[in-house]
């Protein structure tokens, strides 16, 4: 099966050109999020929608709502649609100056901004009968390591929020146990801070590549374990 882009939260499938005939490896699904609260874009959606064509072979792009309903929804659909080797979630984290690597998801979603179906909420748990919570199963320690080598800021995060991604995390591990998984929250991008002094931002390039790098990474990391 060749490699596809999910056309935004529809479920279209569109191959990409020339890819066929893709050579063996391991297939990752990389998921992000669409813009949410007051923001009109999301960068890890900016990210995703300017890979490399290279990047993306043996990868599946999927964007989530931000909305509590549709990720407790199509994570799992996603899961058994594609069977990956690996999970990559992407989303965005205003405020913080470099893209981190998230260690932990908690069973609880708490905010005082609704989500994109106007939904709050405050102390729920993600999953009423799930642990407390989950550990990424990506290699943090190693991908930090190759960004440190190749000069770019990559953190290690201990909290992923209460939002949306906290609970992506949770459901990739609570749903694929079996199955690596990790979180990759981004800064902002220049464009997005315009009007807001004083709040750090990115490149998008320069995210660009950082993903990039950690894509390729953890393909070696699989063809490895």
């Amino acid at each position: 099966m060749p490699p596809y882009w999910i056309v935004h939260d529809d479920g279209l499938l569109v191959p990409f050109p020339n890819m066929s005939s893709a050579k063996e490896s391991s297939m990752i699904l990389v998921t992000h999020f669409d813009a949410f609260g007051e923001d009109t874009v999301n960068s890890s959606q900016l990210v995703a929608q300017n890979l490399p064509t290279d990047v993306l072979d043996n990868i599946v792009l999927a964007q989530l709502p931000t909305s509590k309903v549709d990720v407790e929804q199509r994570i799992p659909e996603l899961i058994a649609q594609h069977t990956p080797q690996a999970i990559l979630g992407m989303g965005q984290a205003g405020g913080r100056t470099a893209p981190s690597l998230e260690w932990v998801a908690v069973n609880l979603l708490h905010s005082t901004m609704p989500d994109n179906r106007g939904q709050q909420h405050r102390a729920v748990p993600i999953d009423p009968h799930g642990p407390d919570a989950y550990l990424t199963t990506l290699p943090v320690l190693q991908l930090q390591e190759s960004m440190e080598f190749h000069g770019l800021p990559l953190t290690l995060s201990s909290t992923a929020g209460l939002f949306m991604c906290n609970q992506a995390l949770y459901l990739f591990r609570h749903h694929a146990p079996t199955i690596p998984s990790g979180f990759l929250h981004l800064p902002y991008v220049p464009d997005q801070v315009v009007k807001k002094p004083g709040i750090p931002s990115m490149a998008l390039d320069t995210q660009i590549r950082m993903v990039s790098l950690i894509l390729h990474d953890i393909k070696d990391w699989l063809s490895q374990i």
